[in-house]
C-alpha cells in the first residue's frame, strides 16, 4: 500500500470503496527561473490559459524561503478557489438534472 506523506511514519493508508462516485484532487507546484527576456507583471497571481496561476518574484524574493513560500500560497489560493467553483458548479448542475 502507498504511504501517505502526511501520516506519521509507518502508518499506511487504506482506501475503502463505499459506493458512489469518487473524486481525485491534484496539486502541482513549480518554481523555475525564467529568461530575463520573458516579461510579465509582478505582484498578484495571474490566471494562465491552462487554468494555472502564476506569480513572478524578483531574484532576491525567489531566494528567500519566506517570500517563496508566501508566493506559493498566493498562487495556490486562487487556484483552489477556481477548482472548487468549477467542481461545485458541475455537481450543482448534475443534481438539478437528476431531479
Amino acid at each position: 500500500m502507498a504511504k501517505d506523506k502526511l501520516s506519521p511514519a509507518g502508518d499506511t493508508v487504506k482506501v475503502v470503496r463505499l459506493g458512489g462516485e469518487m473524486y481525485r484532487v491534484r496539486t502541482h507546484v513549480t518554481v523555475e527561473k525564467i529568461p530575463e527576456t520573458e516579461m510579465a507583471s509582478m505582484g498578484e497571481a495571474q490566471p494562465q490559459p491552462d487554468g494555472s496561476f502564476e506569480l513572478l518574484l524578483s531574484e532576491k524574493d525567489g531566494e528567500s524561503i519566506d517570500r517563496s513560500e508566501q508566493a506559493i500560497l498566493n498562487t495556490a489560493w486562487p487556484a483552489m478557489r477556481a477548482a472548487l467553483q468549477e467542481h461545485l458548479g458541475t455537481v450543482s448542475k448534475k443534481k438539478r438534472r437528476a431531479r
